[in-house]
């Protein structure tokens, strides 16, 4: 029988940002989501998976690239948030 709790989702978004305030008319927004499944009793990830999500009311900063080595070119390649989310 399976063991309950055994496997735990992992997720972590990354987001534009900026080394000081954003520029006029731009916010933080999500750019990818990602999901690791790790067996809580091997302590190994089972699996992973990652989202790339298109901004609309920002864009990658050099800065934002330089944390997340993000760059625009990809996120204008990802999804919208609505289908990221669904």
């Amino acid at each position: 029988m399976e063991e309950p709790h055994r496997f735990l989702n992992v997720v972590d978004v990354e987001a534009t940002c900026w080394s000081e305030r954003p520029p006029p008319g731009q916010v933080s927004e999500v750019i990818e989501i990602g999901l690791s499944v790790v067996d809580t009793r091997t302590r190994e990830r089972v699996a992973r998976h990652g989202v790339l999500v298109r901004p609309t009311r920002s864009s990658v900063s050099a800065f934002c690239t330089e944390l997340t080595t993000l760059t625009q070119d990809q996120v204008d390649g990802g999804i919208s948030w609505a289908e990221a989310c669904a």
